[in-house]
C-alpha cells in the first residue's frame, strides 16, 4: 500500500490518498473542498515519488465515488463537503406513464379485434410523489474548541441552514459527527436550527442547559418556524466528553429533517 498525493484540478487543493482505495485502473473521486469530481488513475509502484504537502492541505480528504453514484447523494461539510439535495426522476416518471398508456391502448385494440371502439375507461391520476423540503447548509461553517467551566473542553461547530425550497420550512434538525483516524464516527450530536449560543454561554452553562437550548424545536424567538424561501437560520452543535484530541481527524454536518408549513 502506498500514500498518493493528488490535486483537484478545479480548486488546486492537494490530498493524501491511500492507493488501496483505488479499486480500478481509473477511479472517480470527489474533492471534499469544492465538490469537483475528477478521475484518478491507479499508478505503478515504480512511478511513486515522495512529496511533502502542508498540514492545511491535508485537512481535507477526498471521497471515492461508487459506480453509478450521483454527485448530489451525500457531501458532508469541510473537511468532507456540503450536502445538497436535488430532485431527479421526474422526467423518467412522465416517460413511464406515457409508455404505459400506449401499451394499454394497443392491448385493448388487439383484444377487441376491430369490433368497434372500446369504452374509454376513466383515466387514473398518476401517483403524486411526496416532495420534501430542500434545505442545505451554508459553506461558512467553522469548528473550534472552548473550555466549559463544568465539563472541560468542548468542540463547537456552527453555521447556517438555507431554505432552498419554494415554500416556508420549519423545524430543521441538523446532525454532526466526529470521525477518528479510521474514518469511524465516534461522537454524534444533533440540534435544531435557530438556536444561537454565544461563547460566554458555552463557557459557563451546564451541558444539560446547553443541550436544552440546542434542542428547542421552534428556535429562539421562533427562528426555526416558517423560514421563507432563501431564508437562513443559524445552528450550533456542542460536543462534550471528547476522546483524545489527536484521535479526531474530521467531521460532517448534515440536515436530517425539516417540514413544510401547512
Amino acid at each position: 500500500m502506498a500514500t498518493l498525493v493528488i490535486t483537484c484540478g478545479s480548486c488546486g487543493t492537494k490530498f493524501r490518498l491511500e492507493s488501496e482505495k483505488l479499486k480500478k485502473s481509473r477511479n472517480k473521486v470527489r474533492c471534499s473542498k469544492c465538490r469537483n469530481v475528477f478521475l484518478v488513475e491507479q499508478p505503478d509502484e515504480d512511478d511513486l515519488i515522495h512529496i511533502e504537502i502542508s498540514e492545511e492541505e491535508t485537512s481535507y480528504m477526498p471521497e471515492a465515488l461508487a459506480d453509478g453514484e450521483r454527485q448530489e447523494n451525500e457531501a458532508p461539510l469541510p473537511p468532507r463537503g456540503v450536502a445538497k439535495k436535488r430532485s431527479f426522476g421526474k422526467p423518467y416518471l412522465i416517460a413511464s406513464v406515457v409508455a404505459g398508456g400506449l401499451v394499454v391502448a394497443l392491448a385493448l385494440i388487439f383484444a377487441l379485434g376491430g369490433r368497434g371502439q372500446p369504452n374509454n375507461p376513466k383515466p387514473q391520476p398518476a401517483p403524486v410523489k411526496a416532495v420534501k423540503p430542500d434545505v442545505t447548509i451554508s459553506e461558512n461553517v467553522k469548528a473550534y474548541y472552548l473550555e466549559n467551566s463544568n465539563t472541560g473542553e468542548v468542540l463547537v461547530i456552527e453555521g447556517k441552514v438555507i431554505n432552498k425550497s419554494g415554500k416556508p420550512v420549519s423545524f430543521i434538525m441538523v446532525r454532526g459527527k466526529l470521525f477518528n483516524r479510521k474514518d469511524v464516527a465516534v461522537l454524534t450530536q444533533s440540534c435544531y436550527a435557530g438556536n444561537p449560543l454565544s461563547r460566554s454561554e458555552i463557557n459557563r452553562l451546564k451541558f444539560s442547559e446547553i443541550q436544552a437550548k440546542m434542542m428547542n424545536r421552534e428556535g429562539q424567538n421562533l427562528k426555526d418556524v416558517k423560514i421563507p424561501p432563501n431564508g437562513e437560520a443559524p445552528f450550533v452543535l456542542v460536543f462534550h466528553d471528547l476522546p483524545e484530541i489527536g484521535s479526531l481527524t474530521n467531521y460532517s454536518v448534515n440536515v436530517v429533517s425539516s417540514q413544510f408549513d401547512q
